[in-house]
């Protein structure tokens, strides 16, 4: 019985709060898509708490991540309680060409020196000690220097293979893929152009015989984005696709776009609500004549799509709606709407839930027939649907000790 005893007190004294927590120290609650066990290692000077109401300071950083393989974090400081009314904001960029521990370790400098200056004139201002050096006096410029330019021009390339191979007694699949992509980013422009290639072959031993399915995809897909003011942009889309799983020999598309940001673009990382328009040209050749009687054809493509974002402390949403149809006949369409929201509730309770309804009315490139038991269980040829929907949604619930400073990596 004493020994229960004793375990039972044991236990609740290893509940209760500890007196000597580091109360002395910043409470700080971060929400990032970012190395926290780093963070934590290298702010080790504050109270790392996982409740924001607590904290005298929020620090929410929103994660954008550009065409050109780069990275843009923003920064945002918010005081609470006795440092109510503090605020500050910027951004840091990261390159393509930056390992993950480079960019984790520059993006934590960054936070560092934001909350030194953040913390400045307050009691805390002596947990932080600043380093600052004056950069070396400029040495006569040679010609070379005087001369030095990007010689990429702002491009940026990246290229992609993969094979994989799965295999077993009864079955075998083999996966390659290859991929291109350029990338130019500026205030003014945004071009891309990326070729892919996806080519699957299994087999599979059934009553003595073997049955052997073979999917391949060819695309390439490239834009133009020009930037006109704050609110506004235009495009020009080009696409080319050849696909067995699609019955399309041949496929090409041209669309110019226009687009219309409620928003300033200055707002996109934390919200936009931008309503964009297509009106393209389509042109097919297909493998097999479709359930339209068709084996080629020409047509007029139009789609409106309407998105809202909103990042904030409190969580994120997104809600868009897309809607397109062909000209030649306005049955041919398709609307789809999509929604995700992730909300912290209350206290250490956040809910999040996402769903997506598609009517599809445009399965222009079909097949003729009926589909083979093959095809269907080896996703070889693509099914007629007139509709496509799903829903998820879930709870996470955190409590327990406010603060967490300790780092544990082992096993």
């Amino acid at each position: 019985m004493k020994v229960v005893l004793i375990h039972a007190i044991l236990a609740l004294a290893l509940l209760l709060p500890s007196a000597s927590h580091g109360q002395k120290r910043l409470n700080l609650f971060t929400e990032c898509d970012c190395n926290k066990t780093l963070l934590k290692q290298e702010l080790n000077y504050v109270n790392h708490t996982i409740d924001p109401v607590n904290a005298q300071v929020n620090l929410f950083i929103v994660t954008n991540y550009l065409s050109n393989g780069g990275r843009v974090y923003d920064l945002q400081f918010k005081g609470q309680q006795e440092l109510a009314g503090n605020s500050l904001n910027f951004k840091v960029s990261t390159t393509a060409v930056m390992t993950g521990l480079e960019r984790d370790e520059y993006l934590n400098k960054r936070i560092e020196l934001g909350l030194a200056g953040f913390l400045a004139g307050t009691d805390y201002a002596d947990l932080v000690d600043l380093t600052a050096e004056a950069p070396p006096a400029p040495e006569e410029a040679s010609d070379e220097d005087s001369e030095m330019v990007d010689n990429w021009n702002n491009w940026i390339f990246e290229a992609n293979a993969s094979f994989s191979a799965d295999v077993e007694s009864q079955r075998s699949r083999n996966d390659l893929r290859l991929g291109f992509e350029a990338d130019r980013t500026t205030p003014d422009w945004r071009l891309r152009f990326s070729p892919n290639f996806y080519y699957r072959i299994e087999k599979i031993n059934k009553d003595g015989g073997q049955l052997t399915s073979i999917r391949r995809d060819q695309w390439y897909e490239a834009k133009a984005i020009k930037s006109i003011g704050n609110h506004w942009s235009v495009g020009l889309f080009n696409s080319m696709n050849s696909s067995t799983y699609q019955n399309i020999d041949f496929g090409i598309r041209l669309s110019p776009a226009i687009e219309y940001n409620i928003y300033d673009y200055n707002q996109v990382p934390f919200k936009e609500f931008t309503i964009a328009y297509r009106l393209g040209w389509v042109r097919n050749v297909y493998t097999e004549e479709t359930i339209f009687l068709k084996t080629e054809e020409s047509l007029a493509r139009q789609s409106l799509d309407i998105n809202l974002r909103l990042r904030q402390r409190w969580g994120s949403i997104f809600a868009g709606v897309a809607a397109g149809n062909y000209m030649n006949d306005f049955k041919k369409n398709r609307l789809s709407m999509d929604a995700r929201a992730n909300v912290r509730l209350i206290k250490g309770l956040s809910f999040n839930v996402g769903g997506s309804y598609n009517i599809i009315n445009d399965q222009i490139s079909l097949a003729k027939g009926e589909a083979s038991i093959e095809d269907i269980l080896l996703g070889q040829a693509q099914l007629a649907t007139n509709y496509s929907a799903d829903i998820r949604f879930g709870f996470s619930y955190t409590f327990g000790s406010l603060y967490n400073n300790v780092i544990n990596t082992r096993l």
